[in-house]
C-alpha cells in the first residue's frame, strides 16, 4: 500500500481526536492548569479519558464551583476514595469568599490533609475565607516530602509550629497571611523562607493581649518578611544566613525599646533589608550598603536616584518610633557604608544621636544628607 492511500482524507482528518492520542504524561499536564473538578469532568469525553485525571500531581480545589456544604464535602470524600495515594506535586484548597461560597471546616477537613501528606505532597495551600477560620490539625503534619506550606485564615497553635518543624524536616517555605497564630517561638533548621503577615486580622483584636517575644531561631532562613503583629516583638536569635528581610511593625509590637529588639544587629549579613513603621511622623533612615547588583527604588526622586547607581546602593529603611528626647542604643554593622540620607522633620532633635551612630560605626566616613519632609496636612 503506498504512502497515499495511507494518508487520511481531509474529512477523516477534520475529525480526528488529536489531543486524546497524546501520551498520558501531555494530558496530565493539560488538566493539571484546570480544577480538580473541572479535570474529573472529562472523564465523560471517553474512555481512553476516564482515568487521566486520577495521575494528575497537582490538585487545585475551589470551593465556590460548589453550591452547597455537603456537596463540596461529597465530592472531597470521594477524591480521596477514587484516586487512592498516587505521589501528588501540590494541593490547593482555596475557599475564597463569594456570595454562598462554603467553607473548609468539616470533620473530614483534616482527615483530606493527611490523605495530600500521604500522597507526599510537596506543596500544600489551604485558604479559607475571611468569616472563618480552618482549625488546622497537628497530628497528621508528618511528611518528609512537604517542602512548602502556605496558609490563610487559618488557626495556628504554638503545638501545631512545634510539630510542623519536627514532623516536616524538609520544610522550606512557611507563609502565614491573616491566620490566628497563637505561637511565639518559629525554630527551625530546615527553613528558607518565613513570612508571617497579621496574625489579628478580625476587627483589629490581637490574639495575644500582653506583649510577647517572637522568637526567630532560624539559621537556615535567607528571606524574612514579617508585618502587622501586635504585642509581639521581633527577637532574632539566629538570623546570620538572611539576605533579604521585609519588616512592617507598629508601636504595638514593643513594650519599650530594648536593645535585645535591635533588628539592624540581628541582621547584619543582610543584603536587602526593608524596616519600616506605619506611623507618619516618624523618621525615615536609608542606608546605602555597595553591591554587586542595583536595585533602585521607585520612591526616590531622579537626582537621589541617579547619585544611587554610582555607588550601586541599596536602600536600608528604618522607621524610628522612639520619641525625639530618647536616644536609644543604635549600635549595628555598617562597615560597607556608603551613603546616608536621612528624611526627617524640620530640627528633629533625634538626627545628631543617629548620625554619631553612624560615624562610630563605619569604617570610612559616608556621604550624609539630611532632607525635611513636606507635610501634608
Amino acid at each position: 500500500m503506498s504512502n497515499k492511500r495511507m494518508r487520511p482524507t481531509v474529512l477523516e482528518a477534520s475529525t480526528f481526536d488529536f489531543i486524546s492520542s497524546l501520551p498520558d504524561e501531555s494530558l496530565q499536564h493539560i488538566l493539571s492548569f484546570m480544577t480538580t473538578r473541572e479535570a474529573i469532568q472529562t472523564c465523560v469525553l471517553s474512555t481512553r479519558w476516564r482515568h487521566i485525571w486520577k495521575s494528575v500531581q497537582r490538585l487545585k480545589i475551589k470551593a465556590s464551583e460548589f453550591t452547597s456544604k455537603m456537596g463540596f464535602v461529597n465530592f472531597m470524600d470521594n477524591l480521596v476514595l477514587h484516586r487512592g495515594c498516587v505521589p501528588l506535586d501540590s494541593l490547593c484548597m482555596n475557599t475564597l469568599y463569594q456570595h454562598g461560597s462554603v467553607s473548609l471546616n468539616h470533620h473530614n477537613a483534616n482527615t483530606w490533609v493527611g490523605y495530600a501528606l500521604r500522597s507526599n505532597v510537596r506543596e500544600l495551600h489551604i485558604r479559607e475565607h475571611y468569616s472563618e477560620y480552618f482549625d488546622l490539625d497537628h497530628s497528621s503534619f508528618k511528611s518528609s516530602h512537604l517542602k512548602i506550606l502556605r496558609l490563610c485564615y487559618v488557626c495556628i497553635s504554638d503545638l501545631f509550629i512545634e510539630k510542623l518543624f519536627s514532623g516536616c524536616p524538609a520544610l522550606q517555605d512557611l507563609v502565614m497571611v491573616d491566620c490566628c497564630v497563637y505561637a511565639t517561638r518559629f525554630s527551625s533548621t530546615s527553613l528558607k523562607n518565613l513570612t508571617f503577615t497579621s496574625h489579628s486580622p478580625d476587627n483589629g483584636d490581637s490574639v495575644h493581649d500582653d506583649y510577647k517575644d517572637l522568637v526567630i531561631d532560624t539559621p537556615s532562613v535567607v528571606s524574612l518578611h514579617l508585618e502587622y503583629l501586635p504585642f509581639l516583638a521581633p527577637c532574632l536569635v539566629n538570623v546570620s544566613s538572611v539576605a533579604k528581610a521585609y519588616i512592617r511593625l507598629d508601636d504595638m509590637s514593643f513594650p519599650c525599646f530594648d536593645t535585645k529588639y535591635n533588628i539592624l544587629s540581628g541582621l547584619s549579613n543582610v543584603t536587602k533589608l526593608k524596616l519600616l513603621n506605619e506611623e507618619y511622623d516618624l523618621m525615615s533612615l536609608v542606608l546605602y550598603m555597595p553591591l554587586q547588583d542595583e536595585d533602585e527604588d521607585e520612591d526616590e526622586d531622579d537626582s537621589f536616584r541617579s547619585r544611587q547607581n554610582e555607588i550601586e546602593g541599596l536602600a536600608w529603611e528604618q522607621w524610628m518610633s522612639y520619641q525625639q528626647e530618647e536616644t536609644p542604643d543604635l549600635s549595628f554593622s555598617c562597615e560597607r557604608l556608603k551613603k546616608v540620607k536621612i528624611i526627617c522633620a524640620q530640627d528633629d532633635k533625634r538626627v545628631p544621636a543617629i548620625v554619631n551612630a553612624i560615624l562610630a560605626n563605619a569604617n570610612s566616613l559616608p556621604e550624609i544628607v539630611i532632607k525635611p519632609y513636606k507635610r501634608f496636612d
